[in-house]
């Protein structure tokens, strides 16, 4: 037995390899644990000095006060919304996290969504695995909705972070103009990637793509409500490779719901705005 004893919670593949010589280095060994409760977390962690968390496990005021031997929680991501912070200050517990260790896995994702949502890939590949193959006919144009080029569109990109600062750089490199907004970036970084700095009302309003990147807190929660649904473009789209707390989904249930209501009743007009609508 090492010095201190780290438990690593979570259910992926482990880099135990990666992991060990670091660890052997304090003197630390680990031991790998599968908890699928809170009662599991505190049971499986009474013993460790330090605890590695990968995932949705959890870490509550209840939790943490029965961790009395842990001093240090290490998130493998970088999203903290599932630990309560204020607890973990209370009883001297240090938390920490792997701020952009997945930045650029991320930023790949929403420029992917962005092509395939405008490029209306889903929908194109499941008209053809259900065998139609019919070119240029009103039946394809309905079932697709219409299509846009992505060249010279508005790209909106909510918190200019590690992950923001990812996704510029490729959507720039698609011709998409960027703008941003994030209240905590100096300017100057914005001025130097060639991004625009805007207010949120004028990027949700401008935006022909809107990219969320910005952490889970009390201030950004549901910050794209109705206000935000209805000032946005009817063609606009929104991706979110960050939380899902960010979006109020009532909210897009609504507006999605009164979109395709005030659209013509044609197959064409229905699919176009569900296709293509905020």
């Amino acid at each position: 037995m090492g010095k201190f004893h780290v438990v690593y919670f979570g259910s992926n593949d482990v880099p135990v390899e990666l992991i060990k010589p670091i660890l052997a280095e304090i003197d630390a060994d680990m031991t790998i644990r599968r908890p699928t409760n809170d009662a599991d977390v505190i049971e499986m962690g009474k013993d460790a000095d330090g605890i590695i968390m990968h995932g949705s496990v959890p870490l509550t005021r209840e939790i943490i006060s029965q961790l009395k031997r842990t001093k240090v929680v290490a998130r493998t991501g970088v999203g903290v919304d599932r630990m309560d912070l204020k607890a973990a200050a209370d009883h001297g517990l240090i938390i920490c996290n792997a701020a952009g260790c997945n930045s650029i896995e991320v930023a790949e994702q929403a420029i992917g969504l962005l092509i395939a949502i405008s490029r209306k890939l889903m929908r194109m590949n499941q008209y053809v695995r259900d065998g139609k193959w019919r070119r240029h006919t009103a039946e394809l144009h309905a079932y697709r909705g219409r299509v846009y080029r992505i060249q010279g569109r508005t790209l909106g990109i909510v918190g200019l972070g590690h992950v923001g600062k990812q996704v510029a750089p490729r959507a720039q490199g698609m011709r998409l103009n960027v703008q941003t907004f994030d209240p905590y970036l100096d300017p100057k970084v914005a001025e130097k990637m060639g991004v625009k700095m805007v207010s949120f009302e004028e990027l949700v309003k401008t935006s022909d793509f809107i990219s969320v990147h910005t952490p889970l807190t009390k201030q950004t929660r549901h910050m794209f409500g109705a206000a935000q649904f209805k000032a946005m473009k009817n063609t606009a789209y929104l991706i979110n490779c960050a939380r899902g707390g960010l979006v109020d989904s009532d909210a897009l249930y609504d507006a999605l719901g009164r979109q395709i209501l005030s659209v013509p009743a044609t197959p064409a007009g229905i699919v176009d705005r569900v296709n293509g609508s905020k």
